[in-house]
Protein backbone atom coordinates (compact mmCIF):
# COMPACT_ATOMS: atom_id res chain seq x y z
CA UNK A 1 0.00 0.00 0.00
CA UNK A 2 1.36 3.42 -0.98
CA UNK A 3 1.48 5.63 2.14
CA UNK A 4 -0.77 8.71 1.94
CA UNK A 5 0.54 11.27 4.42
CA UNK A 6 -1.55 14.31 5.44
CA UNK A 7 0.33 17.63 5.42
CA UNK A 8 -0.11 20.61 7.72
CA UNK A 9 1.16 24.20 7.40
CA UNK A 10 0.52 25.30 11.00
CA UNK A 11 -0.64 28.87 11.58
CA UNK A 12 -0.06 28.55 15.35
CA UNK A 13 0.75 25.99 18.00
CA UNK A 14 -2.97 25.66 18.74
CA UNK A 15 -3.73 25.14 15.05
CA UNK A 16 -1.13 22.37 14.86
CA UNK A 17 -2.50 20.59 17.92
CA UNK A 18 -6.05 20.87 16.58
CA UNK A 19 -4.85 19.45 13.26
CA UNK A 20 -3.23 16.52 15.06
CA UNK A 21 -6.62 15.75 16.64
CA UNK A 22 -8.44 15.95 13.31
CA UNK A 23 -5.86 13.67 11.72
CA UNK A 24 -5.70 11.14 14.54
CA UNK A 25 -6.59 8.39 12.04
CA UNK A 26 -3.20 8.84 10.33
CA UNK A 27 -0.02 7.06 11.35
CA UNK A 28 2.25 9.61 9.64
CA UNK A 29 2.00 13.40 9.58
CA UNK A 30 3.99 15.85 7.45
CA UNK A 31 4.50 19.35 8.90
CA UNK A 32 5.66 22.17 6.65
CA UNK A 33 7.86 24.73 8.40
CA UNK A 34 8.17 27.90 6.30
CA UNK A 35 9.99 31.04 7.39
CA UNK A 36 8.81 33.73 4.96
CA UNK A 37 12.37 34.00 3.59
CA UNK A 38 13.08 30.86 1.58
CA UNK A 39 9.45 30.98 0.44
CA UNK A 40 6.97 33.88 0.87
CA UNK A 41 4.59 32.06 3.22
CA UNK A 42 5.35 31.84 6.95
CA UNK A 43 4.15 29.33 9.54
CA UNK A 44 4.49 28.43 13.20
CA UNK A 45 6.99 28.16 14.88
CA UNK A 46 8.68 30.85 12.72
CA UNK A 47 5.77 33.31 13.05
CA UNK A 48 4.20 33.33 15.51
CA UNK A 49 7.39 32.19 17.17
CA UNK A 50 7.26 29.06 19.26
CA UNK A 51 9.17 26.09 20.59
CA UNK A 52 8.73 22.81 18.67
CA UNK A 53 9.48 20.86 21.86
CA UNK A 54 6.19 22.17 23.29
CA UNK A 55 4.20 19.89 20.95
CA UNK A 56 6.35 16.79 21.46
CA UNK A 57 3.81 14.82 23.52
CA UNK A 58 1.11 15.25 20.87
CA UNK A 59 3.53 14.65 17.98
CA UNK A 60 4.78 11.40 19.49
CA UNK A 61 1.45 9.79 18.55
CA UNK A 62 2.57 9.90 14.89
CA UNK A 63 5.57 9.25 12.73
CA UNK A 64 6.41 12.92 12.30
CA UNK A 65 8.07 14.26 9.16
CA UNK A 66 9.12 17.92 9.12
CA UNK A 67 9.72 19.71 5.82
CA UNK A 68 12.30 22.47 6.39
CA UNK A 69 11.40 25.21 3.91
CA UNK A 70 13.58 27.72 5.71
CA UNK A 71 16.58 29.85 4.78
CA UNK A 72 18.85 28.45 7.51
CA UNK A 73 17.70 24.86 8.11
CA UNK A 74 20.37 23.37 10.38
CA UNK A 75 19.39 25.10 13.68
CA UNK A 76 15.73 24.44 12.87
CA UNK A 77 16.52 20.80 12.16
CA UNK A 78 18.18 20.40 15.56
CA UNK A 79 15.11 21.94 17.25
CA UNK A 80 12.80 19.47 15.54
CA UNK A 81 15.02 16.48 16.30
CA UNK A 82 14.78 17.52 19.95
CA UNK A 83 11.01 17.80 19.54
CA UNK A 84 10.80 14.18 18.41
CA UNK A 85 10.73 14.41 14.61
CA UNK A 86 11.28 11.02 13.00
CA UNK A 87 12.03 12.35 9.52
CA UNK A 88 13.39 15.64 8.16
CA UNK A 89 13.28 16.97 4.61
CA UNK A 90 15.91 19.50 3.53
CA UNK A 91 15.73 21.61 0.37
CA UNK A 92 19.06 21.62 -1.40
CA UNK A 93 18.84 25.33 -2.25
CA UNK A 94 19.27 26.10 1.47
CA UNK A 95 22.16 23.80 2.43
CA UNK A 96 25.58 23.05 1.02
CA UNK A 97 26.20 19.46 -0.01
CA UNK A 98 29.01 18.98 2.50
CA UNK A 99 26.82 20.28 5.34
CA UNK A 100 24.00 17.96 4.33
CA UNK A 101 26.41 15.02 4.20
CA UNK A 102 27.79 15.89 7.64
CA UNK A 103 24.32 16.23 9.15
CA UNK A 104 23.31 12.88 7.66
CA UNK A 105 26.29 11.26 9.37
CA UNK A 106 25.51 13.00 12.67
CA UNK A 107 21.79 12.36 13.03
CA UNK A 108 19.94 9.15 13.81
CA UNK A 109 16.69 10.07 12.07
CA UNK A 110 15.59 9.61 8.46
CA UNK A 111 16.62 12.38 6.06
CA UNK A 112 15.07 13.32 2.76
CA UNK A 113 16.18 15.83 0.16
CA UNK A 114 13.95 18.01 -2.02
CA UNK A 115 14.30 20.90 -4.46
CA UNK A 116 12.39 23.61 -6.28
CA UNK A 117 10.68 22.71 -9.52
CA UNK A 118 13.26 24.52 -11.67
CA UNK A 119 16.31 23.09 -9.89
CA UNK A 120 18.07 20.50 -12.02
CA UNK A 121 17.57 16.85 -11.24
CA UNK A 122 21.35 16.39 -11.52
CA UNK A 123 21.79 18.70 -8.53
CA UNK A 124 19.20 16.73 -6.59
CA UNK A 125 20.88 13.43 -7.43
CA UNK A 126 24.20 14.60 -5.99
CA UNK A 127 22.50 15.11 -2.60
CA UNK A 128 20.39 11.96 -2.91
CA UNK A 129 23.47 9.79 -2.38
CA UNK A 130 23.42 10.87 1.29
CA UNK A 131 19.64 10.88 1.78
CA UNK A 132 17.38 7.99 2.66
CA UNK A 133 14.53 9.37 0.61
CA UNK A 134 13.89 11.87 -2.19
CA UNK A 135 10.99 14.32 -2.20
CA UNK A 136 9.81 15.68 -5.54
CA UNK A 137 7.48 18.65 -5.68
CA UNK A 138 4.16 18.32 -7.46
CA UNK A 139 3.93 22.11 -7.56
CA UNK A 140 6.33 24.58 -9.16
CA UNK A 141 6.28 27.22 -6.40
CA UNK A 142 6.57 25.64 -2.98
CA UNK A 143 5.34 26.71 0.45
CA UNK A 144 1.56 26.86 0.11
CA UNK A 145 -1.29 24.47 -0.56
CA UNK A 146 -3.89 24.36 -3.32
CA UNK A 147 -1.58 25.12 -6.28
CA UNK A 148 -1.79 23.67 -9.82
CA UNK A 149 -0.15 20.33 -10.58
CA UNK A 150 3.37 20.57 -12.00
CA UNK A 151 3.45 18.11 -14.91
CA UNK A 152 7.24 17.94 -14.96
CA UNK A 153 7.21 15.97 -11.70
CA UNK A 154 6.19 12.85 -13.63
CA UNK A 155 9.42 12.98 -15.66
CA UNK A 156 11.39 13.80 -12.52
CA UNK A 157 10.12 10.68 -10.76
CA UNK A 158 11.30 8.51 -13.63
CA UNK A 159 14.66 10.31 -13.81
CA UNK A 160 15.33 9.77 -10.10
CA UNK A 161 14.21 6.15 -10.19
CA UNK A 162 16.53 5.42 -13.12
CA UNK A 163 19.50 6.35 -10.92
CA UNK A 164 18.26 5.32 -7.48
CA UNK A 165 15.66 2.60 -8.07
CA UNK A 166 15.74 1.46 -4.44
CA UNK A 167 15.40 4.86 -2.76
CA UNK A 168 11.82 5.83 -1.90
CA UNK A 169 10.47 8.78 -3.88
CA UNK A 170 7.82 10.96 -2.29
CA UNK A 171 5.66 13.45 -4.21
CA UNK A 172 4.50 16.50 -2.26
CA UNK A 173 2.13 19.11 -3.65
CA UNK A 174 -1.10 19.02 -5.66
CA UNK A 175 -1.69 15.33 -4.94
CA UNK A 176 -5.45 14.81 -5.10
CA UNK A 177 -8.12 12.62 -6.68
CA UNK A 178 -7.16 13.81 -10.17
CA UNK A 179 -3.39 13.34 -9.85
CA UNK A 180 -2.69 10.57 -7.33
CA UNK A 181 -2.91 7.70 -9.81
CA UNK A 182 -0.62 9.52 -12.23
CA UNK A 183 2.21 10.08 -9.75
CA UNK A 184 2.02 6.50 -8.54
CA UNK A 185 1.99 5.16 -12.10
CA UNK A 186 5.13 7.24 -12.74
CA UNK A 187 6.87 5.47 -9.84
CA UNK A 188 6.18 7.41 -6.65
CA UNK A 189 6.48 5.29 -3.51
CA UNK A 190 4.73 7.71 -1.15
CA UNK A 191 2.56 10.84 -1.42
CA UNK A 192 2.07 13.91 0.75
CA UNK A 193 -1.46 15.33 0.61
CA UNK A 194 -2.29 18.79 1.90
CA UNK A 195 -5.50 20.60 1.03
CA UNK A 196 -7.18 17.52 -0.51
CA UNK A 197 -7.31 16.08 3.03
CA UNK A 198 -6.58 18.70 5.67
CA UNK A 199 -8.73 21.52 4.28
CA UNK A 200 -11.82 19.41 3.62
CA UNK A 201 -14.91 19.12 5.83
CA UNK A 202 -14.22 15.48 6.64
CA UNK A 203 -10.46 14.75 6.49
CA UNK A 204 -10.90 11.05 7.26
CA UNK A 205 -13.45 10.57 4.48
CA UNK A 206 -11.18 12.46 2.06
CA UNK A 207 -8.25 10.28 3.07
CA UNK A 208 -10.26 7.08 2.60
CA UNK A 209 -11.43 8.23 -0.84
CA UNK A 210 -7.81 8.54 -1.94
CA UNK A 211 -6.98 5.15 -0.45
CA UNK A 212 -9.78 3.57 -2.47
CA UNK A 213 -8.51 5.19 -5.68
CA UNK A 214 -5.12 3.47 -5.43
CA UNK A 215 -6.16 0.08 -4.06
Amino acid sequence: MIPIVPAIIPTSKENLLESFEKLSFATEIHVDVVDGKFVPKVSWPCDPTGDPVSIKDAADAFTLEVDLMVENPLPVAVDWVTAGADMLVFHLETIELENFKNFAEFTHITLGIACHGDTSIDALLSYAEYAEGIQLMGIKEIGSQGQPFYERVLENIQAVKSVYPDKPVTVDGSVNAETIKRVIAAGADRVIVGSAITLTENPYQSYESLVQLIK
